[in-house]
């Protein structure tokens, strides 16, 4: 069991505590003559794990309701703007916490670096330096790998690129007494897709150390849990010479068809209509 603690910058005020409980272990390794344990604590994930899985649970639960059935771009459009809200709204949550912890852990620091004065900017950082326990010299600067006023600004301005390189990494692990020494592996740069091995870390932390957002939208299951009773559409057709043809034909078979069933009537009417002024001519 172990307590973690955030402190003002005087230590006296605590702005959050929590305790922590060992659930289980999980392995039991001996190196180098002393037994390691791997714990897990219970009710214990990293901030930005914890950030992103309580809202894509949040996201999974919520619904997607139409009165009728929503054509398939149209669904598109829709779900992947509910994906980018989700992107945003979460990137946004995440930085708001990382900005409240910035700001609470800086106070007025009357320490400077080179000619940076913590006590006028927070920022304040120069390279990590290892040095010579005999003569306190500066042996060897860590490349990427800052310290400054305070450990998250530092931390922030750092990059990884010293991780990605094999000689570094050794160079480091030389100057590790016998019982800090660590089995180290550099980091593959060919699996970066966003990033780059020079990108600061408060570069990842802006997009959530996220390499890249894959989002699958399913027509299919959406219309299966919808089950329309009844569908209709429509399509739109260009009408090709043959059909233009056969239309104009046809009006003009139908034309013909209609003045023969009417001409002939209107002539017999006409020519009554003869008779009968010619019959009242002879009478007068």
């Amino acid at each position: 069991m172990f307590h973690e603690r955030l402190a003002g910058a005087n230590n006296n005020i605590n702005l959050w505590e929590q305790m922590y409980i060992v659930d289980e272990s999980l392995d039991r390794p001996t190196k180098n003559g002393c037994v390691e344990y791997l714990l897990k604590w219970k009710k214990y994930d990293p901030i930005l794990k914890n950030t992103i899985g309580f809202l894509n649970d949040s996201f999974y639960s919520s619904q997607y309701v139409s009165a009728s059935v929503t054509p398939l771009q149209l669904f598109q459009s829709q779900t992947q703007a509910f994906v980018s809200q989700f992107i945003s709204s979460t990137t946004n949550d995440f930085l708001l916490s990382i900005s409240t912890i910035r700001k609470t852990t800086q106070n007025t620091y009357s320490y400077s670096y080179g000619n940076c004065s913590c006590a006028s900017s927070a920022t304040c950082a120069y390279g990590c330096p290892i040095y010579d326990f005999n003569n306190s010299k500066v042996i060897f600067t860590v490349p990427g790998i800052f310290i400054g006023c305070y450990i998250i600004e530092a931390l922030l301005q750092s990059n990884l690129q010293c991780f990605y390189n094999e000689t570094c990494i050794n160079q480091i692990q030389s100057y590790f007494t016998y019982y800090l020494s660590m089995n180290l592996t550099t980091l593959d740069i060919s699996l970066l897709v966003r990033f780059s091995m020079n990108s600061t870390m408060e570069e990842l932390v802006d997009a959530l150390m996220v390499e890249e957002w894959n989002s699958l939208i399913i027509y299919d299951g959406y219309y299966n849990e919808c089950q329309p009773s009844k569908c209709s559409y429509s399509y739109q057709t260009k009408n090709d010479a043959i059909y233009i043809i056969t239309t104009v034909i046809g009006l003009v078979g139908g034309l013909i068809t209609v003045l023969k069933m009417t001409i002939p009537g209107l002539i017999r009417i006409m020519r009554r209509k003869k008779k009968v002024t010619r019959s009242e001519t002879g009478k007068l």
